[in-house]
């Protein structure tokens, strides 16, 4: 209702509702305290210290005896451990693995029963990019402590959360932006911009208003930022500014949408990878992704060559603890690297591509490598012998895609018996919580 009331009002006055909003959100992300151990320059972006894993461990002692006393779900565990002497190497042998499933199926046991603390608790949602939303419980010190995260992410470059900004997103803004795409949170100085209607006939009116506003840095999916680059290129259309960073978030970035975005605002894409239940937090600057353990504890378990599937317990949120969640992502790393450093972040495990012969397969982008002409493409694996792959080409030198080198590569790097077919489109449908998927299975696993 909110929302319909918010869409019908005039521009203006809709910039006055995400003022007066933003300023309640910052007050409540930031006003309050924050264990000592979050305080300060976390380290982000690099090794981590004996410091670092000594909070890890004094964090994970301390919710694992709130959860022995106060969260249903773990006490039949925990009734005859010291919690004490407990170490992150030990969790494995005291508690099972969690997934999505357990969590929706028992939600009400995996939340604090603390007089005082269940009723406080906030509840968030997630994007159910997997296809099954959770609504998660949260308490005020894990929402500080998670934007004080955010904040301390944006200082390595030189920003704060309230510098001049845009976020580029899927967010309903509008009804419909016509030659007005953006809209303002004053207080926080944050331009919004709704990814939903860019388009070759706008996209002149989002460079317009991203230039006037030149923000300091720039908080977006990959697709969103990558579709207007295109668009203001083939359109010959060029920005007059340079962010100290771009960051990004929610969908994977693939190594030739971190260059585009690099060359074209000449600055650095900085990468999280996080989640709404705060499982987990890893950045990367360009290199490796780096997830501090002050943030969780992480196990990882190899489903296949160097991809590794991903075991979480997070140490922010004592309303909802998730203890050995299984949260569905894998990831690829070297395994002299430990469970705290990434080479890549690779999705969902849902979403690999599983050959005829039972081989896995990862990322795909590399197949797109040397492959010119294309604007967007979406790969789908229809069954285990059958790959879609749906291509929006690119007006300025469509000429120049080769199907033929796109099917060899895919076959190559999955298996010569898949049949691939090409499937031309103007435009490929984002999810309804406005994510792009690159890879979509429709296997059941």
């Amino acid at each position: 209702m909110l929302q319909n009331i918010y869409l019908n009002l005039p521009r203006t006055a809709q910039n006055m509702s995400l003022s007066i909003f933003g300023a309640k959100l910052y007050k409540e992300r930031f006003s309050g305290n924050i264990p000592k151990e979050y305080e300060g320059d976390l380290i982000l972006l690099n090794n981590f210290t004996p410091e670092d894993f000594a909070a890890q461990a004094a964090r994970l002692r301390e919710l694992i005896s709130y959860c022995k006393h106060h969260v249903p779900f773990y006490q039949k565990y925990l009734r005859n451990v010291d919690t004490s002497k407990i170490l992150p190497t030990d969790i494995n042998n005291i508690l099972p693995i969690i997934t999505k499933a357990d969590i929706l199926a028992n939600k009400d046991e995996f939340i604090s029963n603390q007089e005082g603390v269940r009723h406080q608790l906030k509840t968030a949602n997630t994007s159910g990019s997997s296809g099954t939303p959770l609504s998660i419980k949260y308490t005020d010190e894990s929402r500080r402590i998670n934007y004080a995260i955010y904040n301390a992410a944006l200082k390595q470059f030189g920003c704060h959360y309230r510098s001049k900004s845009t976020t580029l997103a899927g967010r309903i803004l509008y009804k419909s932006p016509k030659t007005h795409p953006d809209r303002y949170d004053f207080f926080n100085k944050t331009q919004y911009i709704s990814s939903y209607f860019i388009s070759d006939e706008n996209i002149k009116y989002y460079v317009d208003a991203l230039n006037s506003w030149k923000p300091e840095f720039i908080d977006t999916y990959p697709s969103a930022i990558v579709e207007l680059i295109k668009l203001a290129n083939y359109r010959g259309l060029k920005f007059d500014f340079k962010p100290k960073v771009v960051l990004t978030s929610s969908e994977n970035l693939s190594n030739e949408a971190r260059t585009l975005i690099e060359s074209t605002f000449e600055t650095k894409v900085l990468d999280h990878y996080g989640c709404t239940e705060m499982a987990i937090n890893a950045f990367s600057s360009g290199d490796k992704y780096y997830a501090n353990p002050r943030f969780s504890v992480i196990e990882t378990k190899n489903v296949f060559d160097t991809y590794y599937e991903v075991i979480t317990t997070g140490l922010l949120n004592f309303g909802m603890p998730l203890l050995r969640y299984k949260i569905g992502d894998i990831v690829c790393k070297e395994t002299t690297e430990g469970n705290y450093v990434f080479t890549s972040i690779d999705g969902r495990l849902d979403d690999i591509i599983i050959t005829p012969e039972g081989r896995k397969v990862g990322r795909m982008d590399p197949a797109f490598k040397g492959i010119d002409g294309i604007a967007n493409a979406q790969i789908v694996q229809e069954s285990f012998h059958e790959i879609t792959v749906f291509v929006v080409l690119n007006h300025e030198n469509s000429i120049a895609f080769r199907a033929d080198l796109l099917i060899q590569n895919i076959k190559e790097r999955t298996s010569s018996s898949i049949d691939v077919k090409i499937e031309y489109v103007e435009k490929i449908e984002k999810g309804s919580n406005g994510k792009f998927k690159s890879v979509v299975s429709k296997i059941k696993k």
